[in-house]
């Protein structure tokens, strides 16, 4: 499971709760030897790519009490998996408005720099996102759309490695946000995960904190 997390607009506490609750149920629901791979939308492109990317390890009710100590898998568990988890992410929350989005590209970063992810027979993408995509490539503050997109023949630098891979959007509202005809923004990712080759599997909520 590969988490885009876009933060160029810190979340409120009401967000980044439900965000860790969230994240928390999936982890835990989650197989053992699940990969979690986590990074974040900046316009730094040295902040691109997996800030944490770690195979989630035996817990202590995974493991046999006639050949395991259920203590020692438990510490290992937190020690090893999640304690690191939640201060990267508490690192990554800590971080100030920053003037562009630049979600395509952050995103690519993210699954070109996450083990195995191309390789991976059930990949899953979780993005925390208002999906409003700010870079010189495109920016829907400027009115640009998937028309623009295609006519500046920035469609020809898509990847393509995102075949058949579920697809679960944590949208953040942003009412306030100028930016012409909403509808615009939701056409353009519908193409553009089509275009990319997502599977069916595609599941939207809204992060609201109301």
């Amino acid at each position: 499971m590969v988490v885009l997390l876009d933060l160029t607009d810190p979340l409120t506490r009401s967000q980044a709760n439900q965000l860790q609750t969230w994240l928390g149920d999936e982890i835990a629901s989650s197989p053992r030897g699940t990969l979690l791979s986590v990074g974040v939308v900046s316009e730094d492109p040295s902040d691109w790519g997996a800030r944490f990317a770690k195979c989630k390890p035996q817990t202590a009710e995974d493991g046999n009490p006639l050949i395991q100590n259920p203590s020692i898998l438990g510490e290992t568990y937190n020690d090893e998996f999640l304690l690191p988890l939640h201060e990267t992410l508490e690192k990554m929350m800590q971080s100030e408005t920053q003037n562009t989005s630049p979600i395509m590209e952050s995103l690519q970063a993210l699954v070109s720099g996450t083990p195995n992810f191309t390789t991976t027979r059930l990949r899953r993408l979780v993005i925390v996102s208002d999906m409003l995509q700010n870079s010189s490539v495109l920016s829907f503050y400027r009115s640009e759309g998937w028309e623009h997109f295609t006519e500046t023949r920035a469609h020809e630098r898509l990847a393509g490695n995102l075949d058949e891979v579920g697809v679960t959007l944590l949208r953040i509202p942003r009412t306030s946000a100028n930016i012409g005809d909403p509808l615009k923004v939701d056409t353009f990712w519908a193409r553009y995960f089509d275009s990319q080759g997502t599977s069916a599997r595609f599941d939207v909520r809204n992060l609201g904190d109301l």
